[in-house]
């Protein structure tokens, strides 16, 4: 099994473990009757056995189409859980729409196609199945512009989902200095379009990119996402901290406290917290210290100008 910082940056939507679904829709169990007629053995029939109604048999966990068929909130295949946010209902990129529109696998068309990407079976294959929320999406390349609207109009949606986990050291992030010109894709973050905010702290070094230096007790850097699905739909990603802290809290990590929230509000780690202990942050952002203090920075192309 791929750890989990691998399945990260891999995956456009959060990463998840689940195990295989199983579909059975009039095919015949090697239990049946006529399985043991093709082996040419008889099998003496002890007890009268009723025929079975046709229908389609799912387990609860691999049923993508039910957003809430688990209770779990943890449960990776619920999207208004712990594994992922639903798409959202206002905003879409107009050009993948419209030429989704067009597509003879179009999910709005359940039964467009005789494909393995057919929807009409919830457990096709999983990166082409787009009833699957736990599917890994392949990453959708937009323009600036399209990334830039986007952004704009899903930002309300994002701050309403982020507040929900109740940190008080991102409250009002969007009013802080953000570094990027545009919404860019991040090979990092799973192929998320992210944005770069610094808080008043650390502004004016972080503005400074490869200048920054170390950056002082009290900075916080916030990185929202939002992914692009095929068809033009937006699903809101997590929310990306890291928060300096004094002087020795956590050598490896360069006295970094990293937070991720999820799109339900969420809090699904923190350094020296509950949940995951956020190590594959740290062990990813360790590649850049102590030249760039653990930070990554915005490509040269999307940078603001200050």
């Amino acid at each position: 099994m791929r750890s989990f910082k691998i399945t990260l940056l891999s995956t456009t939507v959060i990463p998840a473990f689940i195990g295989a679904g199983i579909v059975v829709g009039g095919a015949l169990s090697p239990a049946s009757p006529a399985h043991a007629a093709n082996t040419g053995t008889e099998q003496p029939t002890l007890l009268p056995v009723a025929k079975p109604k046709p229908r389609l048999i799912q387990l609860a966990q691999c049923k993508p189409c039910n957003p809430c068929a688990a209770k779990r909130a943890c449960n990776p295949c619920n999207p208004c859980g712990a594994g992922g946010g639903a798409f959202s209902k206002k905003c879409v990129i107009p050009r993948l729409q419209a030429a989704g529109a067009k597509s003879p696998c179009n999910p709005c068309n359940p039964c467009a196609a005789k494909s393995p990407c057919n929807p009409c079976n919830p457990c096709a294959a999983k990166s082409c199945n787009p009833c699957n929320p736990c599917a890994a999406g392949p990453a959708v390349e937009i323009s600036a512009a399209e990334a830039e609207a986007a952004y704009i109009c899903l930002k309300s949606e994002m701050k309403k989902a982020y507040r929900k986990a109740g940190l008080r050291q991102v409250s009002g992030y969007t009013g802080w200095l953000r570094v990027n010109a545009t919404a860019y894709q991040s090979a990092t973050h799973g192929g998320r379009y992210v944005n770069n905010y610094a808080n008043s702290h650390g502004n004016y070094r972080y503005k400074k990119f490869e200048k920054a230096g170390t950056l002082p007790f009290g900075s916080v850097l916030a990185k929202d996402s939002f992914a692009v699905r095929p068809y033009g739909k937006l699903g809101i990603g997590p929310l990306f901290i890291m928060e300096k802290m004094k002087k020795g809290f956590n050598k490896e990590s360069g006295d970094w406290r990293y937070s991720m929230v999820m799109p339900n509000g969420k809090v699904a780690g923190m350094t020296k917290g509950k949940g995951m202990n956020m190590k594959f942050c740290a062990e990813c952002h360790a590649g850049v210290a102590p030249e760039q203090d653990h930070i990554f920075l915005v490509p040269e192309d999307y940078r603001k100008k200050f």
